[in-house]
């Protein structure tokens, strides 16, 4: 009887889900463009190239190399920033500031010379007033909006 059961716990253990790239083999390289900037917030798309930057070499799937050798070109540009209160302390004063942040992005094959997909990316986090500084959130957002950016190429295919 138990035999029965070891069989179906093998046959469901070879399901799964996996963040990994489903990107054709045939892309190995991409460009990253300076990241426009639409929002009154001065300096956010240069902090976001940077983080881009970082992420994509950190995941190693794609080599970053100049527009001219890439097959692939990511296009950014930020069009939205927005900070609001989110929790308020008992006398009134704000305890936490929730910040959204959204970028319109487009891949691009460069062999093909076509638009592959365009999306718009948003996310928002959370960051106490108390301990954290504006600057700080907005790192923590930059860093958010990057990794979603990131998992979007390698697996929205």
């Amino acid at each position: 009887m138990w035999k029965n059961g070891f069989i179906i716990i093998i046959l469901c253990g070879c399901c799964g889900y996996s963040t990994r790239s489903v990107l054709p083999s045939s892309y190995k390289t991409i460009s990253i463009p300076l990241v426009g900037n639409e929002t009154v917030r001065p300096g956010i798309g240069d902090l976001l190239t940077n983080q881009l930057l970082d992420d994509f070499t950190k995941d190693r799937t794609l080599k970053i190399v100049g527009i001219d050798k890439a097959n692939l070109s990511l296009e950014c540009k930020i069009t939205n920033y927005d900070k609001s209160p989110q929790s308020y302390t008992a006398d009134q004063n704000v305890s936490t500031y929730k910040i959204t942040l959204g970028a319109e992005v487009k891949l691009n094959d460069q062999v093909k010379s076509e638009e592959m997909w365009k999306n718009d990316v948003s996310i928002f986090i959370t960051y106490d007033n108390q301990s954290e500084t504006e600057d700080q959130g907005i790192d923590k957002s930059v860093k958010k909006l990057s990794q979603e950016i990131l998992r979007k190429v390698l697996t929205s295919w």
